[in-house]
């Protein structure tokens, strides 16, 4: 690593953690420019943040995919000097793109409750199975999709069998299938003094300005999945806003000012 890239790693790496990340991060870039497509593991919102400022430090080609657009977690694609594209819809068609989608299925027991999450996380950890290699798990009415890296499908189709108290089937079906499940909305219109990030924060999760404030310099607050440390960072119509442990909201619509020069905005919280 030249004298200006570690100087550019050291100052993006916010933890000994993010260090040693972006360090792995930098040695899959060499790997690309040495003549293959390279990728990371899975990386949550505050790493992906990391990484994409160290890049753009860099001058790298980077793709951020998840699977489908706007994934939580994602991994860093770098294609080769001579790769021209860089739509993930395209490259997922490839046979040696480094995600798979994975379907789980299971009978419907009108005494047994739907697994959660945190079933599917659970069954996927007992079978040894780091959180790296995994990506969102996509809760469904009967079952579940999760992404993953190609290399443990093969794996998961064997070995994945229960989930809680419920026998399943695992088998990898292509992108093209991937359906999102569909959230609840809670909408509502409030007013706000402006469309700072703290304020919106504020009012979306029910909070204080004070507490907002605390939280976004805490680096627990996402902008399009973006860690922001600014609570003065002005918020668009249409951006989501992640606050770790408390769910999601986006600005919906903006609307016009109040007697007492305050906006009108429409909030939406998926739950």
């Amino acid at each position: 690593m030249n004298t200006k890239d570690r100087e550019a790693l050291l100052k993006c790496a916010q933890t000994e953690e993010d260090r040693l990340f972006l360090a792995k991060v930098y040695d899959k870039v060499q790997q690309a420019q040495r003549g293959a497509m390279a990728h990371t593991h899975f990386m949550d919102p505050h790493l992906r943040s990391v990484a994409k400022r160290f890049l753009m430090t860099m001058g790298v080609r980077v793709i951020f995919d998840g699977g489908y657009d706007n994934a939580e977690r994602v991994t860093a694609l770098f294609p080769s000097p001579w790769e021209e594209e860089l739509d993930p819809c395209a490259l997922r068609e490839n046979v040696d793109y480094p995600l798979a989608l994975i379907q789980v299925d299971y009978k419907k027991n009108a005494f047994q409750e739907a697994p959660t999450h945190r079933d599917y996380l659970g069954a996927l950890m007992n079978l040894g199975i780091k959180r790296e290699v995994l990506g969102d798990i996509l809760i469904q009415e009967q079952g579940a999709q999760i992404v993953v890296l190609s290399e443990m499908a093969s794996f998961l189709e064997s070995h994945l069998t229960q989930v809680g108290r419920l026998s399943v089937e695992a088998r990898r079906i292509p992108f093209e299938r991937l359906s999102l499940p569909v959230s609840r909305v809670v909408e509502k219109t409030v007013t706000v003094p402006s469309l700072r990030l703290d304020a919106i924060v504020a009012e979306g999760f029910d909070l204080s300005r004070t507490q907002a404030a605390k939280y976004i310099e805490a680096g627990k607050v996402y902008l399009m999945f973006e860690e922001c440390l600014s609570g003065s960072k002005t918020v668009e119509e249409g951006q989501i806003i992640s606050l770790r442990g408390m769910g999601r909201i986006m600005l919906d619509k903006v609307g016009d000012r109040s007697r007492k020069n305050r906006l009108f905005v429409t909030l939406k919280k998926f739950v």
